[in-house]
């Protein structure tokens, strides 16, 4: 799991970029703790999302610990529902992508505009013109990436549900 996730660090941090659409990109981190937390459960998805939070906490000039405890947070919120969904469900994945990679990015906001006590942009601008944006394009590349993460962890995709 920890190869797999400092490879999806190295591509948030390095190319991610390149595939940027206007101003938004998928986030790796939470599509990569969200796939573990709906394969692997909610102890799983505590640790990659606190590894992998930990890690751009380190690269990142953002207040420290943010990333790491609201990716933990993700990990574990996505993974505790995950067990009461159909998770063979291609749509149920790119839906629990969408919804926990919002949740993720709000959670993001508030912590962090609660501790520096600045909004820089007002919350429905952010939702609207960063959140839902890069949520959405962190779903739709869940589609591609999650048959790949499959065949890594050497899962059995129910391709009849599919």
């Amino acid at each position: 799991m920890y190869f797999v996730l400092l490879i999806m660090f190295f591509l948030q941090a390095t190319l991610i970029d390149l595939i940027k659409i206007s101003h938004s990109s998928p986030d790796l981190g939470a599509l990569f703790v969200i796939f573990i937390a709906i394969f692997f459960g909610w102890e799983a998805a505590l640790e990659a999302g606190f590894v992998f939070g930990l890690l751009k906490d380190i690269y990142s000039v953002d207040i420290f610990g943010i990333n790491t405890f609201t990716l933990a947070v993700t990990g574990l919120a996505a993974g505790l529902l995950g067990l009461k969904l159909f998770r063979e469900s291609r749509m149920t994945q790119v839906f629990i992508v969408f919804i926990f990679t919002l949740f993720y990015f709000l959670a993001h906001y508030l912590i962090s505009s609660a501790l520096s006590g600045i909004m820089y942009i007002r919350a429905p601008e952010y939702l609207f013109y960063s959140f839902i944006p890069a949520s959405l394009y962190t779903a739709l590349i869940s589609v591609f990436v999650f048959p790949f993460l499959i065949n890594r962890f050497g899962l059995k995709e129910n391709t009849e549900y599919l």
